[in-house]
């Protein structure tokens, strides 16, 4: 298979889309699609062209069979750093030398779509049916307590993280799936926006469950469509357009803000949906979305909005010893016992490794390496956490 990673970061830097790859290699953009998705391979000349336009070895496109499969979700537009995306590679390194710490093995393979598309009809009877197996009615919200719930059941190592907002290329997830394992590794970052919380552990369950099938733009697009749908349903986005219609703007955004608190996402995601259901209706849409951006650019700058870390345990990042012991429980990890069995089998504590496969800075990692070491770390920790159902 192509190396599909390094082909993305080499169109990435030479400023290429998909159009442009397909246009210097003579094929069409659905045969460049094609190969990116792994669906096939260009024929010796058409790789050998491959290879000069994107300025890359020819011996260096051919992926081995077990390259890692990585996708960052980034604030708004921005697209992961190739810094970023060399990090999450040596992640996913220790990631692998990680399995053998973890409490159970992998003895089967995770469901996953058929096909994924990016067709509505496609999203709305995925989406249906992720939320009829909640046993949800058509409009109910979704709880954060059930996201979690369905990562973990497709097999998801969830990996809390502390990333500051200032972060180069400003990272708030990320998934890692090691095709040799079948392992799916979500990273969370809890200075993200408690707002978009839930939109973010949706995103993720959207790429486990198509383990990254579609090209890079197309199924980061997919799995914010089907975040939006499964957290906020076309049924329940025409009921909240009859409430706006000929509304004033002003109580138009008071209502789409009752909604984001009762379906605990950002406002964002609500107008998202409000709009596209009055596209299919053939309706003008709300005209909202520029309305939500404040002075600074920000999204939803009318509403105050704290860190995940901050709402849920009331400080934006916690020592080490409580972060370790407050996380492992509330996101149901194994991630930190593992790391703990491998400090002790290698005979000490090693903040590198640990940072490396955090993705974390240094500084943090000598204080969680040094809490890893001490007496009880492993098997369980004894600090206390809230459930996932809560609020505070």
């Amino acid at each position: 298979m192509l190396n599909v990673s390094l082909i993305q970061q080499s169109m990435q830097q030479l400023g290429l889309t998909r159009s442009a790859l397909a246009l210097a290699c003579e094929v069409s953009k659905e045969a460049v699609s094609n190969w990116l998705s792994g669906q096939s391979l260009p024929r010796p000349r058409k790789l050998l062209l491959l290879a000069q336009v994107l300025q890359i070895e020819i011996t260096e496109l051919i992926a081995p069979e077990d390259e890692p499969v990585i996708a960052y979700r980034t604030t708004g537009e921005q697209r992961a750093s190739a810094a970023a995306l060399d990090a999450a590679r040596t992640a996913a390194e220790h990631l692998q030398e990680l399995l053998p710490y973890l409490p159970h093995p992998r003895l089967f393979s995770p469901a996953v779509l058929e096909k994924p598309s990016l067709e509505d009809a496609y999203l709305q009877e995925t989406t249906r049916q992720v939320r009829a197996r909640l046993g949800l009615a058509a409009d109910a919200p979704v709880q954060r307590a059930q996201l979690l719930a369905l990562l973990q059941d497709f097999g998801a190592i969830l990996v809390p993280v502390y990333w500051n907002q200032q972060r180069q290329g400003h990272e708030n997830a990320l998934s890692i799936y090691l095709p040799r394992s079948k392992s799916a590794w979500v990273f969370v970052n809890l200075h993200a926006r408690i707002d978009e919380f839930n939109a973010w552990l949706a995103h993720e369950l959207a790429h486990c469950y198509t383990l990254h099938a579609l090209p890079s733009e197309e199924g980061e697009l997919f799995a914010e469509r089907f975040a939006q749908s499964l957290l906020f349903p076309l049924s329940a986005a025409a009921r909240a357009a009859a409430e706006m219609s000929g509304t004033p703007v002003d109580q138009a955004l008071r209502q789409v803000a009752w909604h984001a608190g009762k379906y605990e996402v950002s406002m964002t995601t609500i107008v998202a949906q409000v709009d596209a259901w009055l596209s299919s209706q053939g309706r003008k849409t709300s005209g909202l979305k520029r309305k939500l951006r404040g002075p600074a650019g920000h999204i939803d700058g009318s509403r105050e909005a704290g860190t995940i870390s901050a709402a849920l345990w009331g400080a934006d990042q916690l020592p080490a010893e409580q972060y370790l012991g407050i996380t492992a429980r509330w996101f149901n990890t194994p991630i930190f016992d593992a790391l703990a069995n491998w400090q002790a089998a290698q005979g000490g504590r090693s903040p590198a490794f640990v940072a490396s496969a955090l993705n974390i800075d240094i500084g943090q990692a000598v204080e969680i390496s040094f809490a890893l070491s001490k007496p009880g770390a492993r098997s369980g920790h004894s600090a206390s956490a809230d459930s996932p159902n809560s609020t505070r």
